[in-house]
């Protein structure tokens, strides 16, 4: 059945990192909206686009909010469904490997209280609905014509991309992710930087003259963590108007040697090493094109330019006052 006026909608991602179960996450979606006096509608789906279709189901309805119990894989997925300045709020139940919204943003981890928060923020009681930037990919399909694929936390190009590609394609990679979590794309970076040389490019931020260099990471975040475990963009809000690039010049080994600094908040500009805001971004590729990711999945390698979008989302927000929601 399709979601109905007002409705609290949650989108459940049975491929999700947890161990919970439908039927008790189900349970748990219904109690927590008795509690707050709204009604829910809990939709399973089985792939990425069935959740992004449920969610302009939701926005065409007038929903009052749609939830995303997974990862952040998840949220991406109905972002897509949501049109930019959809009255449709997005919410997140954290149940996926790294969950980086939900940590950014400062959410409890245990779905019952991440859902009454939440609704508490819809309702005004605690903390209040925010409308918050989000990002957007532009790339060339096949055939020639345009593709765009919108993001809520990053993108990337080069190492961590590589690091993403290869958990993705790896069955022996996959397994590990699944036991270690996140530290498995840390060990899937070091695999992928070994041997590795840089991209050559050419960048151009917001419409400035093209400049040749050669990447071994190039992050674009709307948020600031890469991962629950690097913040290399510091000083990155959601609600700035703007999107932070960091670019890691030469191999992709030296990216990795970084890391550590990234690790403590503290990757200033230097040799090779770009910190800088922008509205708008075009990446030329000069020879192989560097893998690129999105929001965690692999993205497309014909992507060529990204672009701000300044309060397009709005989003639940208990706790308005963490630093990536500008508090």
């Amino acid at each position: 059945m399709q979601p109905q006026p007002d409705e609290i909608v949650f989108v459940l991602n049975p491929q999700a990192g947890n161990s919970l179960q439908p039927r008790t996450l189900t349970a748990i979606c219904h109690a927590a909206c008795e509690q707050a006096g709204r009604a829910a509608r809990v939709i399973a789906t089985r792939t990425p686009g069935e959740a992004t279709e449920t969610a302009r189901q939701a926005h065409d309805a007038g929903a009052a909010a749609i939830f995303g119990c997974g990862g952040d894989g998840t949220l991406s997925a109905l972002l897509q469904g949501l049109p930019v300045g959809s009255e449709t709020a997005l919410g997140a139940v954290p149940l996926g490997t790294a969950n980086v919204w939900a940590y950014e943003t400062h959410l409890p981890s245990t779905p019952m209280a991440a859902i009454s928060a939440q609704l508490a923020a819809l309702d005004g009681i605690q903390g209040q609905p925010l409308w918050v930037d989000t990002g957007k990919v532009w790339s060339t399909r096949a055939d020639g014509s345009i593709a765009e694929q919108r993001f809520l936390l990053m993108a990337s190009w080069g190492l961590d991309a590589a690091a993403v590609s290869g958990i993705v394609g790896s069955e022996r990679r996959g397994r590990l992710k699944r036991v270690l979590g996140e530290p498995a794309y840390f060990l899937s970076a070091v695999q992928e930087a070994i041997g590795r040389k840089a991209w050559p490019v050419a960048i151009s931020v917001d419409g400035a003259p093209h400049v040749e260099t050669e990447i071994g990471l190039l992050t674009v975040g709307n948020t600031r963590m890469l991962g629950t475990w690097l913040e290399v963009n510091p000083h990155a809000t959601v609600v700035d108007g703007e999107l932070d690039m960091l670019m890691v010049e030469g191999a992709p080994w030296r990216a990795l040697a970084l890391s550590p600094l990234a690790r403590h908040s503290w990757l200033p500009n230097g040799p090779g090493v770009t910190n800088l805001r922008f509205r708008r971004l075009e990446i030329a590729c000069l020879g192989e094109p560097p893998p690129n990711q999105i929001d965690g999945d692999p993205g497309p390698p014909t992507a060529y330019a990204i672009d701000a979008e300044p309060g397009a989302l709005r989003v639940l927000c208990p706790n308005p006052t963490s630093a990536v929601l500008g508090g």
